[in-house]
């Protein structure tokens, strides 16, 4: 497994293996391309963005994406993806995608990493030494 950063030319690779990705349990969401590839744009030209691939035989099996979020006293990295394709999951993709991007960050001093997840991804996220904030998401549908 190779673990490179993301690229402009690769962001189709990625946007198709999101799709995949996010089609299978526990999400089952129906991203069309288009719309993969927007959101990965949106979230790699944010200020200090950053994302890594991980790949297998040329294909993109993961990635990870997100973005430096300034704040008062650090700086945060706030991850805005986390994916791997259905069937490549519970192999340690995540798990290094993670390693590689703590090891950037550190580079940049960057200490602390924030993401929503939901409830299922929960365990994964343990493993890998996160702990749960004392922070709620809120939202609100406008009609």
């Amino acid at each position: 497994m190779r673990i490179k950063e993301i690229t402009d030319k690769d962001i189709c690779d990625v946007a198709r293996t999101m799709v995949s990705a996010y089609s299978e349990e526990p999400w089952h969401e129906n991203w069309s391309m288009d719309k993969a590839e927007r959101r990965v744009r949106a979230i790699l030209y944010n200020y200090g963005s950053l994302g890594l691939m991980a790949q297998e035989n040329q294909e993109v099996v993961g990635a990870v994406l997100g973005y430096i979020d300034p704040y008062a006293e650090e700086d945060f990295f706030y991850i805005s993806e986390i994916f791997v394709r259905a069937g490549r999951r519970k192999n340690g993709i995540g798990t290094v995608l993670l390693s590689k991007l703590e090891e950037k960050l550190l580079l940049q001093e960057v200490r602390v990493i924030q993401l929503m997840s939901i409830q299922h991804n929960i365990p994964f996220y343990e493993k890998n030494k996160m702990t749960k904030d004392s922070i709620y998401i809120m939202y609100k549908r406008i009609d």
